[in-house]
């Protein structure tokens, strides 16, 4: 016990600071786990779930957000929404520092999707900004 007590206080230490290196790293952590659960058969008959549930609420959102990221300069992005266990993203981790893309993460989180078929569920977005 003492040994795992010294070690939890120790271990934050042995990593280091977070950079664009680990958010790059995280990101291509985040896509390999989503293609890999959507390529089983439970993975993308969830997916078709996802998406009927997704269809409801992006429009509204799409047209909150996309605006400020289009006058950025933003003319796509790629996203992994993270989805809990009872169906709720609890991250939308964005591929990108840009701020303009704050809208979508925030718009995201909270966001309900039939529940998953793994806890934490990764999906993943390729979302193409059209001009108006």
């Amino acid at each position: 016990m003492r040994t795992t007590l010294i070690a939890g206080i120790f271990l934050p230490f042995a990593f280091p600071a977070s950079g664009s290196n680990d958010q790059s790293e995280r990101w291509e952590s985040l896509w390999e786990k989503q293609a890999a659960e959507t390529a089983t058969w439970s993975g993308a008959s969830y997916e078709q779930r996802l998406i009927a549930s997704h269809n409801r609420f992006w429009r509204g959102l799409y047209a909150k957000c996309a605006g400020v990221a289009r006058r950025a300069g933003i003319e796509a992005f790629k996203a992994v929404a993270v989805i809990d266990a009872k169906g709720n993203v609890s991250e939308f981790v964005v591929f990108s520092k840009d701020k303009a893309l704050n809208c979508f993460v925030e718009e995201m989180v909270g966001k309900q999707y039939p529940v998953p078929p793994v806890a934490p569920f990764h999906e993943g977005f390729e979302i193409t900004l059209a001009q108006p």
